[in-house]
C-alpha cells in the first residue's frame, strides 16, 4: 500500500509541476537545486525535466504498488517501507544528470561545481592543512 500511496503522490506532484511550473526559484514549490539556479534557462529546463521524471517514476512506483497488492505481497511491509523512497531519489538523480548535461552543452556549468561522483576523500591527521 505504501508504494501505491507514495507513487500517487509523486505522480500528482509531477502533473502539478507540469501544468503550473514554478516561475522563480522557491524552496517550497518547484524543483530547487544548485544547478537549477544557474540561470533562467536552466531553471525552466529543470522544472520541465523534474515534472516529467516525477511523472515517470511516480507511475512506475504506482504500477509496482498495484502489482504488489494484486500478488498479495503486502505482508512484506518492512521491505516496501525501506525501499519506497528510492523512486524519489531516482527522479532527483535523473533530473540532476539531465540538468548537468544541459549546462555542459551550453558551456554554462559553474566553475565551482563539484561532480558528486568524482569527490576524492583524503584522510588528514588532526586539523592541520595539507602542504
Amino acid at each position: 500500500m505504501i508504494y501505491i500511496a507514495c507513487g500517487s503522490i509523486v505522480l500528482v506532484v509531477g502533473i502539478i509541476w507540469l501544468i503550473n511550473p514554478a516561475k522563480k526559484p522557491n524552496p517550497l514549490y518547484g524543483y530547487f537545486s544548485y544547478l537549477a539556479q544557474v540561470n533562467k534557462a536552466s531553471f525552466k529546463f529543470a522544472q520541465k525535466k523534474a515534472s516529467l521524471y516525477f511523472i515517470l517514476f511516480g507511475g512506475i512506483q504506482l504500477l509496482i504498488g498495484i502489482g504488489i497488492h494484486l500478488l498479495n505481497w503486502d505482508r512484506y511491509f518492512l521491505l516496501w517501507l525501506l525501499t519506497f523512497y528510492l523512486f524519489l531519489v531516482f527522479a532527483i538523480m535523473a533530473t540532476e544528470k539531465s540538468l548537468k548535461k544541459f549546462l555542459l552543452i551550453r558551456h554554462e556549468l559553474p566553475r565551482d561545481y563539484t561532480d558528486p561522483d568524482k569527490v576524492k576523500r583524503v584522510k588528514t591527521k588532526g586539523f592541520r592543512d595539507r602542504k
